[in-house]
């Protein structure tokens, strides 16, 4: 016998729960069931559950296959890429960018790190002046000078020429070659006439190379040009402190808020540079002492037409190329005096003619013979010298 759905009481709510839940729809209220009804309909309320918490596990993990966790391939792309865009983000994906990363390794000071960087931009975009001269300050500063000359040398004719220039002055001033440095840094102040790093660095070279007051004028343009560097007003001091302006050196490094380990670095280059200058002013007096010397000799020995024993092999090797500066000796011969001339007469005419001596502007020569003078074992003139080997 069909029982009727309760309507009423906790029976009546239960069913009705279970059957809005299962989705089934409005159920007539009065449809009469057996009494399996109630046990059913649990039932497929269970069910019902059941199937809509897979599901919105499923929604959940709908990234996911082959098990709780694990990625899909799609997860892995998206990994994959987002990894690729973070190492290029790390990485420099334009060529300026590259050379202003390699740039500001030089200018902290990791030169053999940009040296490597230097290999992988020419492997990435290729040779190029820009990269070749920051290669070439490389092996600058990691202590390969010839491999930095030769890599300066074949930037002279390009772009770069100014900077390979001032690259080749540092190159011969850190052989302490002050006057090729010099040379080099005037040819590339020429070309970039305004950078004050080369102005600066050619009024050092030339303070190096005992030439004080030619480095005034480019030492002053690179302080002005540069108020702000203190490499550029270090040079400057170092200047004001060789040419005794102390106070003025004092001044300016004060107002440049230089460190005391600045200032006595500049102390001791400037006694450093006078102290080589002095020595420098000292041998050029011996040298002229010397030439003065040796132009005496030589003025005496014109004057008596014979050279002083004294006036030996060794002496002679001494004078090297000065005694060449001041002129071979020559030794004039005196003039003998001519026999008056006769009229010719039949005698004379019959006479054999003697043969003429060798005459030299009109004069004739006579050598002095082993006979005619008295003789020492030691030649006493170059002519004698001569004389003795006819």
């Amino acid at each position: 016998m069909n029982r009727p759905i309760p309507t009423s009481g906790p029976n009546a709510r239960e069913v009705r729960r279970s059957i809005d839940i299962a989705g089934i729809g409005d159920i007539d209220p009065v449809v009469r069931v057996g009494p399996a009804a109630g046990v059913l309909a649990r039932a497929f309320a269970g069910v019902s559950l059941a199937a809509l918490g897979l599901s919105l596990l499923a929604a959940c993990s709908a990234t996911n296959i082959g098990g709780y966790g694990a990625p899909s391939a799609a997860a892995l792309m998206q990994a994959q890429q987002n990894d690729e865009e973070k190492a290029k983000a790390a990485r420099p994906d334009t060529r300026e960018l590259y050379l202003s990363m390699i740039r500001q390794m030089q200018e902290h000071g990791s030169y053999f790190a940009s040296l490597a960087h230097i290999d992988q931009f020419r492997i990435q975009y290729g040779a190029a002046p820009d990269v070749d001269l920051l290669r070439a300050d490389a092996l600058r500063e990691t202590g390969q000078p010839d491999a930095a000359e030769q890599a300066y040398r074949a930037l002279l004719g390009g772009t770069e020429s100014a900077a390979a220039w001032h690259g080749l002055g540092l190159v011969a001033a850190q052989r302490k070659d002050y006057a090729s440095a010099a040379q080099a840094l005037r040819e590339a102040v020429t070309r970039a006439p305004t950078e004050a790093f080369y102005l600066s660095d050619l009024g050092f070279a030339l303070l190096r190379n005992g030439e004080t007051s030619a480095a005034r004028v480019p030492l002053a343009q690179a302080a002005e040009l540069r108020p702000d560097n203190r490499k550029v007003l270090s040079n400057l001091a170092v200047y004001l402190v060789v040419t005794g302006e102390r106070a003025r050196a004092e001044d300016m490094m004060t107002r440049a808020k230089m460190p005391p380990s600045t200032r006595e670095a500049i102390n001791k280059l400037a006694a450093d540079i006078k102290a080589h200058a002095k020595a420098r002013r000292a041998a050029a007096a011996a040298d002229a002492a010397r030439l003065a010397a040796l132009k005496a000799a030589s003025l005496s020995m014109l004057a008596s037409g014979a050279l002083p024993v004294a006036a030996t092999r060794g002496a002679a090797n001494d004078a090297g190329a000065t005694m060449g500066d001041s002129g071979p000796v020559v030794v004039q011969l005196s003039r003998p005096a001519q026999a008056p001339m006769q009229p010719a007469t039949a005698a004379t005419a019959a006479t054999p003619a003697t043969p003429a001596t060798p005459a030299t502007g009109g004069a004739e020569a006579k050598l002095a013979r082993a006979a005619d003078v008295a003789r020492s074992d030691m030649p006493t003139s170059m002519l004698d010298r001569f004389g003795r080997s006819q």
